[in-house]
């Protein structure tokens, strides 16, 4: 099933707004019942999986960059979260 053009329009404010898909409902005047039921298109979908995976990854970046500066509550959080298998 294509992604027809009104959901190319909805993942690009998606992607504006880093995968909030109450905030992109609300910028697209869209209903979250109409959301729902385009997550039946398997490539729509998956297109919301990438923006998430993204949104993800640039939030990521920014804590390596607090990290990086010495940010100990970064460090902190980092080890907490990834270093849990070592016992942090």
């Amino acid at each position: 099933m294509e992604i027809t053009e009104e959901q190319k329009q909805f993942l690009e404010v998606l992607q504006s707004q880093l995968g909030n898909v109450t905030l992109a409902l609300t910028k697209s005047n869209l209903t979250r019942d109409k959301y729902n039921g385009w997550l039946n298109n398997p490539q729509f979908k998956k297109a919301v999986k990438d923006i998430d995976e993204s949104s993800l990854d640039l939030v990521e970046q920014k804590l390596l960059v607090k990290i990086n500066e010495g940010d100990l509550n970064a460090i902190q959080f980092y080890l907490k979260t990834k270093g849990k298998k070592r016992g942090y």
